[in-house]
C-alpha cells in the first residue's frame, strides 16, 4: 500500500516484500491512488509520473494487479478503522506490506501500529519495510523532484533505478527547428508532471511502434524567439517521419547545457549542430537494452 510516485528504489523494496509474501493460492496487488493525498489537499501538483505510468512500472515489476481509488475530498473523510475493513472484506488482504511511515484513514490516524494490531484480529500479516537510504538520505519521492527541478536527472535515476521518462503526444510547434534543418518533436506533458529544469538534455526517443533513437531535448522557453511558454522539445536523430499526434517516451539520460539566448538563428543553429555532434559522443557511455536505454 502506498502512493508510490514515481516508483523508486524505496517503493520497490515494498513490491519485493509483496511478492515475497504473496499467498499460494492468491495473487499480489498493490493498492493506490490516482493522486497523491498531499498534491491533493495542497492543490500543487508536482508528479513524478502519470497514473498510466506508475501502474505500468508497478505491473512490470512482477505485481499481479493494482487496485486504486480516485482520490477526492470524499475517500479522505474514510476512517482509518473503515479504510481496514475496505482492505479485507473488499481486497481480501491476506498479507498487508507497508513502509514504516505510511499513515491512512481521515487526518491520517491510522498507522502501522494499528495494521500490527488490527492484524491477527482480522486475520492477515503485516510487514513494515523500513527506510530505505541512498548514501545517507532516505529516498523519497520529494527528494528526487528536487533532482529532476534541478536537472540532475543522472542523480535522479539512481533512485528511481532507471531514467526519468515523459510520456506524451506529439503535437503543432512553432515550426522553427524544421527552418533551421532540426525538426523537433514538441511533446505536450501532464502539466501535472514535474519537468527537467531548463537546459538541454541528451535524450532517448521511444516511439509508439517501440523503436528507439538518440534524441537532444531542449525544455525551456525559446530565449531566442522571445518565448514565455515552457516547451519539450526533442530533435530525433535518424528519423525523418511524421510524429504529429503520436505518443512517444522520452528518457531523460544527462543535462549537457544550460538554455542561452543566441543573438542570431544562425548561431543558435551552429549549437545545435555542435549539440548532435555531442550526442553522439556521449551516447556510448549508457547501455542499450532492448529499445531503452537501462542503467549499468
Amino acid at each position: 500500500m502506498g502512493t508510490f510516485d514515481g516508483v523508486h528504489l524505496g517503493h520497490q523494496r515494498l513490491l519485493q516484500a509483496a511478492l515475497e509474501n504473496r499467498p499460494h493460492s492468491g495473487c499480489s496487488s498493490v493498492f493506490t491512488f490516482d493522486i497523491p493525498p498531499q498534491q491533493f489537499f495542497q492543490q500543487d501538483y508536482r508528479m513524478l509520473c502519470s497514473f498510466h505510468h506508475k501502474a505500468k512500472l508497478i505491473r512490470e515489476f512482477g505485481i499481479d494487479e493494482v487496485a486504486w481509488a480516485h482520490f477526492s475530498y470524499e475517500v479522505a473523510q474514510v476512517e482509518a478503522e473503515a479504510f481496514v475493513e475496505l482492505l479485507v472484506k473488499r481486497l481480501k488482504a491476506a498479507h498487508v506490506v507497508c513502509g514504516f511511515n505510511f499513515r491512512f484513514g481521515h487526518r491520517g490516524r491510522g498507522n502501522v501500529a494499528m495494521l500490527q494490531e488490527l492484524g491477527p484480529k482480522l486475520g492477515f500479516g503485516v510487514t513494515v519495510v523500513p527506510e530505505v537510504v541512498n548514501g545517507e538520505q532516505a529516498i523519497s519521492s520529494t527528494r528526487i523532484r528536487a533532482l529532476i527541478a534541478n536537472g540532475e536527472v543522472g542523480e535522479a535515476a539512481k533512485l528511481l533505478g532507471r531514467y526519468p521518462s515523459y510520456y506524451g503526444t506529439v503535437v503543432k510547434g512553432m515550426g522553427r527547428g524544421k527552418l533551421l534543418g532540426f525538426p523537433t518533436a514538441n511533446l505536450e506533458v501532464d502539466p501535472r508532471i514535474v519537468l527537467p529544469g531548463e537546459g538541454v538534455y541528451l535524450t532517448w526517443a521511444i516511439l509508439s511502434g517501440g523503436k528507439g533513437y538518440l534524441s537532444v531535448t531542449s525544455v525551456g522557453k525559446n530565449p531566442t524567439f522571445a518565448g514565455d511558454k515552457q516547451t519539450m522539445e526533442a530533435y530525433i536523430l535518424d528519423y525523418s517521419g511524421d510524429l504529429y499526434n503520436q505518443g512517444i517516451e522520452l528518457q531523460f539520460l544527462a543535462k549537457t547545457r544550460t538554455i542561452e539566448r543566441f543573438s542570431s538563428t544562425t548561431a543558435l543553429k551552429e549549437q545545435i549542430a555542435t549539440d548532435v555532434v555531442a550526442a553522439k559522443e556521449l551516447i556510448g557511455r549508457f547501455r542499450l537494452q532492448g529499445n531503452r536505454i537501462v542503467l549499468e
